[in-house]
C-alpha cells in the first residue's frame, strides 16, 4: 500500500484505538439509499478503511463545545476514496475544525486483526506445505475464506494436507513471531519480488507499507495485524470446495474459532440429546438411521408390489 499524504494514518504505526483529531471537511452522501448519512474527514484517524479484503472499523467520534456539552457521533462505515482521502460515514453533521475524540471498537478491530493476521499464516503455510498459493481473500461476519491455485499436477485438496496446514499453522501461532511493519520504495519491493521474499505487488507506485511475520514470510499489506503470531490464537480450517479459481478453504481464529467450536459442540449436543446417545456416538447412531430408514423403504416398496400383484 502507497502512504497518503491526506490524513495521517495512525493504524500503520500504532495500536492506540484512541485518538485526538480535527475535522478537515464534511459531505453528504449522495449515494442511492443512503439515508441521511455524512462523510465526514479527519486530518488523522486510527479507523481503518475497508480495503485488502479486511472490513471497515467501527465506532465513535465524540466532539466537546467549550460549554462542555459532548455530542457522541457513531463511526458506521469507514471508506478511501480515489485520492486517497478517509471518510467516516455518520448520521450527525460535523462543521470542519471541530476537534473530536475518536474511540475504534476494539471487540471489532481485534476480530479483524486476529483474522487478517490468520490469512497471511495459513496463505505462507499453504504455499510451503503443499505448494497451493493464495488467489483471494475474503474476510466476513461470520468465516472467512481463501481462494487457492494447487500447485501442478494436483487436482484436490487432501484431508491428510488440509491437516498438515492446520498443525503447521498452529504450531507458528505457540513460537509467538513478532509481526512487523516498515516502509521500502517500490524499487526495493521489486527486489525483493525477483529474489522470491515477495509473492506479488499491489499496482501502485511509491513507498510500500511491507508486512514481516518473523522468518515466515514478507507481505506487501496496508492492513492491520496483530503484533505477534500468539494473537492470532487458534486458527481452524472449516470446509473445502471448488470454485472457478481453484479450491475455497473456509477458516477462523482466535476468538472467532472459539466461539465456532462452542457453537459446533452445543449443535453435536442437542442431536446427540435428541438421539439419547453421547456426543461421540452421533455419527454411528445416523447412520444406524438411515440403514433403517432405507431397509423400511425396501419393505414397503415390496409390500406395495405384492399388494399390487394379489389385486390383478
Amino acid at each position: 500500500m502507497v502512504a497518503s499524504a491526506v490524513a495521517e494514518r495512525l493504524y500503520y504505526d500504532s495500536a492506540a484505538l484512541e485518538f485526538e483529531a480535527t475535522v478537515t471537511d464534511i459531505r453528504l452522501d449522495s449515494r442511492e439509499g443512503s439515508d441521511s448519512l455524512w462523510q465526514v474527514a479527519l486530518d488523522r484517524t486510527a479507523f481503518y478503511p475497508e480495503g485488502g479484503g479486511q472490513p471497515w472499523d467501527t465506532g465513535m467520534l465524540v466532539a466537546t463545545a467549550k460549554s462542555g456539552a459532548t455530542l457522541e457521533v457513531p463511526v458506521e462505515r469507514v471508506e478511501e476514496d480515489e485520492a486517497g482521502e478517509v471518510w467516516h460515514f455518520v448520521r450527525k453533521p460535523l462543521v470542519a475544525g471541530t476537534s473530536v475524540t475518536g474511540y475504534v471498537d476494539a471487540a471489532r478491530r481485534q476480530d479483524h486483526e486476529q483474522q487478517h493476521s490468520g490469512q497471511h499464516l495459513l496463505s505462507a503455510m499453504f504455499l510451503r506445505e503443499i505448494g497451493a498459493a493464495t488467489v483471494s481473500f475474503h474476510l466476513g461476519a461470520e468465516s472467512c475464506t481463501i481462494d487457492l491455485a494447487l500447485r501442478e499436477g494436483a487436482e484436490r485438496l487432501s484431508e491428510q494436507e488440509l491437516r498438515q496446514v492446520e498443525d503447521a499453522a498452529n504450531v507458528v501461532v505457540s513460537e509467538g513471531r513478532p509481526v512487523m511493519s516498515h516502509w521500502i520504495e517500490r524499487e526495493m519491493a521489486e527486489l525483493m519480488l525477483s529474489r522470491g521474499d515477495l509473492r506479488k505487488l499491489p499496482p501502485r507506485e511509491g513507498r510500500m507499507r511491507i508486512v514481516q511475520m518473523q522468518g515466515i514470510e514478507f507481505n506487501a499489506c496496508g492492513g492491520t495485524h496483530v503484533s505477534n503470531t500468539g494473537a492470532i490464537g487458534a486458527v481452524t480450517l472449516r470446509r473445502v470446495e471448488k470454485v472457478k479459481k481453484g479450491w475455497r478453504v473456509e477458516f477462523c481464529c482466535g476468538l472467532r474459532a472459539v466461539r465456532t467450536a462452542r457453537r459446533d459442540f452445543e449443535l453435536l449436543d442437542g442431536i446427540a440429546r435428541t438421539l439419547s446417545v453421547g456426543a461421540r456416538d452421533v455419527p454411528g447412531r445416523v447412520e444406524k438411521l438411515i440403514e433403517d430408514k432405507k431397509a423400511a423403504a425396501k419393505e414397503l416398496k415390496a409390500l406395495q408390489k405384492q399388494q399390487a400383484s394379489s389385486q390383478s
